[in-house]
């Protein structure tokens, strides 16, 4: 089947350009986007180009009003549209909330789904999707550069950089991610003082941006034990990431398991509630670790503790990280949802009428 396959993408909204993580896409079509209401409802100006396609994939988020204009075209015949993303949103404090049943509302109201994880999979069939019109590309990010930077980095330029950044310890456990609330960096900061009192030669490195940054520096600053670097990206990151043994996340997990994977650092993380679906691709006790006690900063820091305290143990979790890693791959989720595409495109249009079994 010849397909021509078009990306169609607009400016990120402020809160996302403050992670400074965003590029521009030379080979794709950027079109302005109108936000109204200080950013709750976002118009994509691409009707045009959705109008002449085939299949359209869409985001599902409750805010953008285009998807709202392509289901009434599709009311009518005129496009065959899917969504993309989680099936509901993994961070919803309230289940149940208007937001909530909202997007309950429309997601089974398409003619096909590309789904992040099996957990997607699981809800849309729970709401009465068809579960053969589900395409689950397991959401990755591209980790061939920290595989590659994390197994090449000589011990010198290691030890120049531990200097740089004035590390004496031997046991470094590292935060790298956005700095924002639900990541709970006041609980690992607490975390680690814990670790701290107990491992003397313990040090935290916390590598992002975000609305939290100027705290945490402040945080940073009355402890002699901790870096925080900002923003850091490519190999400026990787080899940061090799200066430490775990990577630090009890706030929510999502694709950084992966990027922590491939630098061997095995993720230790919390039963958080509210974590993004890629948590499924963190199995206990084999590639990580996830702390039952998700309010308690003490059973936190024992485990880390006691991982460090196991070389061996450590060692094994460290293989199983880069293993997971090299699986959920980047190539492997391009080629899932290239066949989702072809099987959407083969497949008849879904019914008009479909209806969720919870609204």
């Amino acid at each position: 089947m010849d397909i021509d396959y078009r990306v169609v993408y607009s400016d990120p909204p402020l809160a996302n350009k403050r992670k400074r993580d965003t590029v521009e896409i030379p080979w794709s079509l950027k079109v302005p986007v109108r936000r109204v209401l200080s950013g709750r409802l976002t118009y994509q100006c691409a009707l045009q180009q959705a109008l002449s396609a085939d299949l359209v994939i869409v985001q599902q988020e409750n805010k953008l009003l285009l998807n709202y204009v392509l289901h009434i075209v599709r009311r009518f015949g005129g496009v065959r549209l899917a969504y993309f993303g989680h099936g509901r949103n993994f961070q919803a404090r309230d289940r149940n909330s208007r937001e909530e049943r909202w997007k309950r509302f429309w997601t089974t109201r398409v003619d096909w789904w590309f789904g992040y994880t099996e957990e997607t999979r699981a809800h849309l069939i729970q709401l009465g999707f068809p579960p053969e019109r589900v395409t689950v590309f397991n959401n990755a990010v591209d980790t061939r550069l920290t595989r590659t930077v994390a197994e090449s980095t000589p011990e010198k330029r290691l030890d120049d950089l531990r200097r740089e950044m004035g590390l004496t310890g031997s046991n470094v456990g590292i935060f790298v991610g956005g700095l924002y609330p639900d990541k709970r960096l006041g609980f690992l900061i607490d975390a680690a003082e814990r670790v701290r009192a107990q491992l003397s030669d313990f040090e935290l490195l916390v590598v992002g941006g975000g609305e939290e940054l100027q705290r945490v520096e402040g945080l940073a600053s009355l402890r002699p034990w901790m870096r925080v670097t900002g923003p850091r990206f490519g190999t400026d990151k990787v080899e940061l990431m090799r200066l430490a043994k775990l990577f630090l996340m009890p706030g929510l997990v999502g694709l950084a398991v992966l990027d922590a994977g491939a630098a061997g650092l095995p993720t230790i993380t919390t039963a958080f509630p509210w974590h993004s679906p890629e948590i499924a691709y963190l199995e206990p006790e084999v590639n990580g670790l996830i702390i039952e006690q998700w309010q308690d900063p003490q059973a936190y820091a024992d485990a880390v503790i006691a991982l460090l305290c196991d070389p061996g143990r450590l060692s094994v979790m460290s293989h199983a990280a880069r293993v997971t890693a090299e699986t959920r791959s980047v190539e492997a989720m391009a080629e899932n949802f290239a066949a989702g595409v072809v099987a959407a495109l083969r497949s008849k249009p879904g019914s008009l009428f479909a209806r969720s079994s919870s609204c």
